[in-house]
């Protein structure tokens, strides 16, 4: 069985290099500026090319890893409609809506392969890691089969439920992880504003009922190193949010705390901020507010 993998970003090249390692006969894009990792995976055993076209043409299971539903569309139709395609199965790590996953599937199924998302969390650390909880919409008869399959990339590897259900469920994660960091970054501000130990107060929040995901990682090292190099960049998080405005639009469900965090996300985004790690919303409300939550550390 041969192994395709489109999508060597940030995270897909340490996935790659994982399911290499596993043993997963692999062909890979070469259109990546991990070129130094791209060539450890050919020393391994992998085959590169510059073509999905030829990744469709020679792998029969392909996984990808893509910035947006666009591209994603994109890529499926160029391996799965090239003369002689062989692909019959196609793992979606991409953060996409559940109901274009689920078209997906239904394309899928008329013209011959198999679709699953499997969309994912935890990050560069965990890529690099290979302890990503991965989201698995599918059927439930198959989900030891696809478990199994993409069991070198994660440790936390959870049956969502069926065909759209993995979108679904990073969907809502994302959702409330951004509106938690979005809160974290007003009360930041407003606790400046009013003289207050900021550091001390997070670490009261984080023994008490306030903490989150947020509260516990990316503030506290803020607040210690001023930092704002990407690891989830605001840039991600703006278009996450979206994801999950277009999805209540087509529930035709009103919703309030989703188009409030798209608005400070899409603030920063618009002061230039939107390749940098997504807690540069804090710069945000930093200038609303005419104050400084802290200062960088030479």
């Amino acid at each position: 069985m041969k192994y395709g993998f489109i999508g060597l970003g940030n995270m897909g090249h340490f996935m790659a290099k994982h399911c290499i390692d596993a043993g997963y006969e692999m062909i890979v894009s070469s259109n990546t500026v991990y070129q130094k990792e791209l060539d450890e995976m050919v020393e391994k055993g992998a085959v590169k090319t510059d073509s999905n076209v030829e990744i469709g043409k020679s792998a029969e299971r392909v996984f990808l890893c893509l910035p947006n539903e666009d591209i994603v569309e994109e890529v499926i139709k160029e391996i799965v409609e090239v003369e002689d395609s062989k692909v019959r199965e196609i793992y979606d790590f991409s953060t996409v809506g559940p109901n274009f996953s689920k078209r997906q599937g239904k394309n899928g199924e008329t013209k011959g392969y198999a679709y699953y998302d499997c969309p994912i969390a935890g990050g560069v650390i965990g890529a690099e890691s290979g302890t990503l909880s991965i989201m698995i919409g599918c059927e439930e008869k198959e989900f030891e089969k696809v478990k199994e399959i993409v069991s070198p990339m994660g440790k936390n590897i959870m049956h969502a439920g069926a065909l759209g259900s993995g979108s679904a469920t990073k969907m809502f994660n994302n959702y409330l992880g951004g509106a938690d960091l979005v809160a974290c970054c007003e009360v930041m501000v407003m606790a400046k504003q009013l003289d207050m130990d900021v550091e001390r107060l997070f670490s009261i929040i984080n023994k008490s009922t306030g903490r989150n995901f947020a509260t516990e990682n990316a503030i506290p090292g803020f607040l210690k190193n001023r930092n704002f190099i990407p690891g989830f960049a605001t840039d991600l998080f703006y278009k996450d949010i979206n994801i999950a405005l277009q999805t209540a639009d087509e529930l035709k469900l009103p919703v309030s705390i989703g188009p409030a965090t798209l608005h400070a996300f899409g603030a920063t985004r618009a002061m230039g901020f939107g390749k940098e790690h997504s807690i540069a919303v804090v710069k945000y409300y930093e200038a609303l507010a005419n104050v400084k939550v802290n200062e960088e550390k030479n």
